[in-house]
Protein backbone atom coordinates (compact mmCIF):
# COMPACT_ATOMS: atom_id res chain seq x y z
CA UNK A 1 0.00 0.00 0.00
CA UNK A 2 1.60 3.51 -1.38
CA UNK A 3 2.33 5.74 1.58
CA UNK A 4 0.57 9.24 1.64
CA UNK A 5 2.87 12.01 1.01
CA UNK A 6 3.18 14.58 3.69
CA UNK A 7 2.66 18.24 2.33
CA UNK A 8 5.79 19.80 1.56
CA UNK A 9 6.54 23.39 2.23
CA UNK A 10 4.79 26.15 4.63
CA UNK A 11 0.71 25.63 5.03
CA UNK A 12 -1.19 29.20 3.42
CA UNK A 13 -2.06 30.88 6.92
CA UNK A 14 -5.82 31.30 7.46
CA UNK A 15 -5.59 34.83 7.90
CA UNK A 16 -4.88 35.36 3.93
CA UNK A 17 -8.15 34.09 3.13
CA UNK A 18 -9.56 36.81 5.22
CA UNK A 19 -7.56 39.63 4.06
CA UNK A 20 -7.69 38.53 0.61
CA UNK A 21 -11.83 38.76 0.63
CA UNK A 22 -11.16 42.08 2.53
CA UNK A 23 -9.28 43.47 -0.20
CA UNK A 24 -12.21 41.89 -2.88
CA UNK A 25 -14.58 43.94 -1.28
CA UNK A 26 -12.75 47.10 -1.13
CA UNK A 27 -12.06 46.89 -4.38
CA UNK A 28 -15.53 46.86 -5.13
CA UNK A 29 -16.35 49.77 -2.87
CA UNK A 30 -14.39 51.66 -4.60
CA UNK A 31 -15.56 50.82 -8.06
CA UNK A 32 -19.30 51.64 -6.70
CA UNK A 33 -17.60 55.19 -5.77
CA UNK A 34 -16.18 55.53 -9.19
CA UNK A 35 -19.64 54.57 -10.82
CA UNK A 36 -21.38 57.14 -8.30
CA UNK A 37 -19.65 59.84 -9.60
CA UNK A 38 -20.67 59.59 -12.83
CA UNK A 39 -23.77 59.37 -12.03
CA UNK A 40 -25.89 62.75 -13.51
CA UNK A 41 -29.73 61.93 -13.73
CA UNK A 42 -31.47 62.05 -9.96
CA UNK A 43 -33.63 59.45 -11.85
CA UNK A 44 -30.69 57.09 -12.41
CA UNK A 45 -29.02 57.76 -8.87
CA UNK A 46 -32.70 56.68 -7.29
CA UNK A 47 -32.55 53.28 -9.21
CA UNK A 48 -29.17 52.43 -7.21
CA UNK A 49 -30.34 53.44 -4.09
CA UNK A 50 -33.37 51.34 -4.65
CA UNK A 51 -31.43 48.50 -5.31
CA UNK A 52 -29.07 48.86 -2.29
CA UNK A 53 -32.08 48.67 -0.15
CA UNK A 54 -33.62 45.85 -1.94
CA UNK A 55 -30.29 43.54 -1.38
CA UNK A 56 -29.85 45.17 2.36
CA UNK A 57 -33.76 44.60 2.90
CA UNK A 58 -34.77 47.91 3.71
CA UNK A 59 -38.62 48.40 4.69
CA UNK A 60 -40.15 50.95 5.94
CA UNK A 61 -38.96 53.97 7.15
CA UNK A 62 -38.84 55.19 11.23
CA UNK A 63 -39.01 51.79 12.06
CA UNK A 64 -42.55 51.55 13.50
CA UNK A 65 -44.73 50.21 10.60
CA UNK A 66 -43.62 48.18 7.46
CA UNK A 67 -44.13 49.83 4.32
CA UNK A 68 -43.23 49.51 1.24
CA UNK A 69 -42.85 53.36 0.42
CA UNK A 70 -40.14 55.55 1.27
CA UNK A 71 -40.03 58.03 4.22
CA UNK A 72 -42.32 60.78 3.77
CA UNK A 73 -40.88 62.90 5.71
CA UNK A 74 -37.32 62.49 4.24
CA UNK A 75 -35.43 64.61 1.81
CA UNK A 76 -34.77 61.60 -0.70
CA UNK A 77 -38.93 60.49 -0.79
CA UNK A 78 -38.76 63.37 -2.96
CA UNK A 79 -36.04 62.02 -5.63
CA UNK A 80 -38.26 60.01 -7.59
CA UNK A 81 -41.04 62.88 -8.01
CA UNK A 82 -37.89 65.78 -8.61
CA UNK A 83 -36.44 63.34 -11.00
CA UNK A 84 -39.90 63.22 -13.64
CA UNK A 85 -39.87 66.92 -13.29
CA UNK A 86 -36.01 67.64 -14.52
CA UNK A 87 -35.86 65.51 -17.63
CA UNK A 88 -32.11 65.56 -18.65
CA UNK A 89 -31.25 68.29 -16.50
CA UNK A 90 -28.45 68.17 -14.22
CA UNK A 91 -29.89 69.99 -11.11
CA UNK A 92 -33.88 69.48 -10.29
CA UNK A 93 -33.92 73.29 -8.80
CA UNK A 94 -33.29 74.77 -12.20
CA UNK A 95 -36.08 76.50 -13.11
CA UNK A 96 -36.54 77.26 -17.10
CA UNK A 97 -40.18 79.00 -16.49
CA UNK A 98 -40.35 82.48 -16.75
CA UNK A 99 -41.11 84.29 -13.63
CA UNK A 100 -44.92 85.89 -13.01
CA UNK A 101 -45.58 89.19 -13.45
CA UNK A 102 -47.24 90.87 -11.18
CA UNK A 103 -49.90 93.63 -11.51
CA UNK A 104 -47.24 96.34 -10.41
CA UNK A 105 -44.00 96.41 -12.16
CA UNK A 106 -42.10 98.50 -8.82
CA UNK A 107 -42.17 97.82 -5.01
CA UNK A 108 -44.36 99.44 -3.17
CA UNK A 109 -43.16 98.33 0.26
CA UNK A 110 -40.64 98.70 2.19
CA UNK A 111 -39.68 96.44 4.85
CA UNK A 112 -38.85 97.95 8.35
CA UNK A 113 -36.28 95.26 9.20
CA UNK A 114 -35.42 95.06 12.77
CA UNK A 115 -36.78 97.56 15.83
CA UNK A 116 -35.35 97.85 19.14
CA UNK A 117 -37.19 100.01 21.73
CA UNK A 118 -35.66 102.33 23.10
CA UNK A 119 -36.37 103.65 26.93
CA UNK A 120 -39.49 102.15 28.87
CA UNK A 121 -42.84 102.44 28.23
CA UNK A 122 -44.54 106.14 29.10
CA UNK A 123 -48.04 105.05 30.77
CA UNK A 124 -51.04 107.44 30.63
CA UNK A 125 -53.86 107.96 33.05
CA UNK A 126 -57.53 107.33 31.62
CA UNK A 127 -58.65 110.10 29.47
CA UNK A 128 -55.34 112.06 29.25
CA UNK A 129 -52.88 113.37 26.90
CA UNK A 130 -50.93 115.30 28.63
CA UNK A 131 -46.87 114.87 29.50
CA UNK A 132 -46.19 114.21 33.28
CA UNK A 133 -42.87 114.90 34.82
CA UNK A 134 -42.16 111.54 34.94
CA UNK A 135 -42.53 111.08 31.09
CA UNK A 136 -40.18 114.45 30.74
CA UNK A 137 -37.88 113.17 32.29
CA UNK A 138 -37.90 109.91 31.24
CA UNK A 139 -37.94 111.37 27.84
CA UNK A 140 -34.94 113.65 28.22
CA UNK A 141 -32.96 110.59 30.52
CA UNK A 142 -33.12 107.74 28.50
CA UNK A 143 -35.02 108.31 25.27
CA UNK A 144 -33.64 111.39 23.58
CA UNK A 145 -29.78 110.95 24.13
CA UNK A 146 -30.03 107.70 22.30
CA UNK A 147 -31.87 108.93 19.06
CA UNK A 148 -31.11 112.75 18.99
CA UNK A 149 -27.90 112.36 16.65
CA UNK A 150 -29.25 109.39 14.80
CA UNK A 151 -30.93 109.11 11.40
CA UNK A 152 -32.52 106.03 11.88
CA UNK A 153 -36.34 106.87 11.57
CA UNK A 154 -38.21 106.08 15.59
CA UNK A 155 -41.60 105.05 15.59
CA UNK A 156 -43.67 106.94 18.59
CA UNK A 157 -46.86 104.88 18.37
CA UNK A 158 -49.62 105.73 21.23
CA UNK A 159 -51.92 103.36 22.75
CA UNK A 160 -54.96 103.79 24.01
CA UNK A 161 -58.10 101.41 26.54
CA UNK A 162 -61.07 100.88 27.48
CA UNK A 163 -64.59 102.95 28.43
CA UNK A 164 -61.85 105.08 30.54
CA UNK A 165 -60.80 106.48 27.55
CA UNK A 166 -63.63 106.69 25.11
CA UNK A 167 -64.97 108.77 28.21
CA UNK A 168 -62.88 111.40 26.75
CA UNK A 169 -64.98 112.61 24.30
CA UNK A 170 -62.07 111.30 21.93
CA UNK A 171 -62.42 107.87 19.83
CA UNK A 172 -59.57 105.71 20.88
CA UNK A 173 -57.22 106.02 17.87
CA UNK A 174 -57.54 110.20 18.55
CA UNK A 175 -56.58 109.62 22.24
CA UNK A 176 -53.60 107.41 21.05
CA UNK A 177 -52.42 109.46 18.31
CA UNK A 178 -52.34 112.53 20.47
CA UNK A 179 -50.47 110.85 23.05
CA UNK A 180 -47.81 110.15 20.42
CA UNK A 181 -48.03 113.33 19.42
CA UNK A 182 -47.21 114.91 22.78
CA UNK A 183 -44.34 112.60 23.41
CA UNK A 184 -43.22 113.56 19.47
CA UNK A 185 -43.39 117.43 20.21
CA UNK A 186 -41.50 117.07 23.50
CA UNK A 187 -38.62 115.01 21.97
CA UNK A 188 -38.36 118.17 19.25
CA UNK A 189 -39.07 121.42 21.46
CA UNK A 190 -37.19 120.10 24.61
CA UNK A 191 -34.59 117.34 24.01
CA UNK A 192 -33.36 118.81 20.41
CA UNK A 193 -34.04 115.48 18.60
CA UNK A 194 -34.32 116.39 14.71
CA UNK A 195 -38.37 115.85 13.63
CA UNK A 196 -37.61 114.15 10.40
CA UNK A 197 -36.76 110.87 12.35
CA UNK A 198 -40.19 110.50 14.43
CA UNK A 199 -43.09 109.29 12.74
CA UNK A 200 -46.38 109.36 14.87
CA UNK A 201 -48.27 106.50 14.88
CA UNK A 202 -51.67 105.31 16.65
CA UNK A 203 -52.27 101.83 17.55
CA UNK A 204 -55.71 102.54 19.27
CA UNK A 205 -56.36 99.82 21.24
CA UNK A 206 -55.19 97.27 19.30
CA UNK A 207 -52.23 96.30 20.58
CA UNK A 208 -52.80 95.71 24.31
CA UNK A 209 -50.06 94.29 27.47
CA UNK A 210 -52.93 93.33 29.42
CA UNK A 211 -56.56 91.94 29.15
CA UNK A 212 -57.29 91.91 32.47
CA UNK A 213 -59.86 94.45 32.04
CA UNK A 214 -61.22 97.96 30.08
CA UNK A 215 -62.85 100.07 32.66
CA UNK A 216 -61.21 102.38 35.81
CA UNK A 217 -58.03 100.98 36.72
CA UNK A 218 -57.67 98.10 35.18
CA UNK A 219 -55.90 97.28 31.65
CA UNK A 220 -54.23 100.59 32.76
CA UNK A 221 -50.69 99.52 31.39
CA UNK A 222 -52.21 99.32 27.70
CA UNK A 223 -52.92 103.37 27.92
CA UNK A 224 -49.24 104.41 26.61
CA UNK A 225 -46.59 105.25 24.47
CA UNK A 226 -43.72 103.09 22.95
CA UNK A 227 -40.45 104.25 21.76
CA UNK A 228 -39.08 102.05 18.53
CA UNK A 229 -35.79 103.00 16.35
CA UNK A 230 -36.03 101.05 13.38
CA UNK A 231 -33.41 99.87 10.68
CA UNK A 232 -33.98 102.07 8.02
CA UNK A 233 -32.69 105.74 8.06
CA UNK A 234 -34.88 108.87 6.26
CA UNK A 235 -32.04 108.82 3.79
CA UNK A 236 -33.11 105.62 2.45
CA UNK A 237 -36.95 106.66 2.33
CA UNK A 238 -36.97 109.86 0.71
CA UNK A 239 -34.25 111.57 -1.41
CA UNK A 240 -34.36 115.13 0.48
CA UNK A 241 -35.74 114.20 3.69
CA UNK A 242 -34.67 117.76 5.19
CA UNK A 243 -36.18 119.61 2.08
CA UNK A 244 -33.21 121.44 1.07
CA UNK A 245 -34.23 121.41 -2.11
CA UNK A 246 -30.95 119.76 -3.04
Amino acid sequence: MAKRKKPTGNPIPEWVVTYGDLMSLLLCFFILLAAFSELKQEREYQKVVDAIKESLGFRGGLGVANTDSSVTNSVTSLNEERAKRAGDKRDSNINWDSNVVGREDQVSVIHEGQMAAIGGTLPFEPGDAELSDFHQEMLRSEVAPRIRDQRFIVRVVGHAWGVADVGSGKTLDELAFDRALAVKAFLVQECGVDATILRVESAGATEPVSLDGGGGEAGGGNRRVQVWQTGRTVDQTHPDPNFTGG
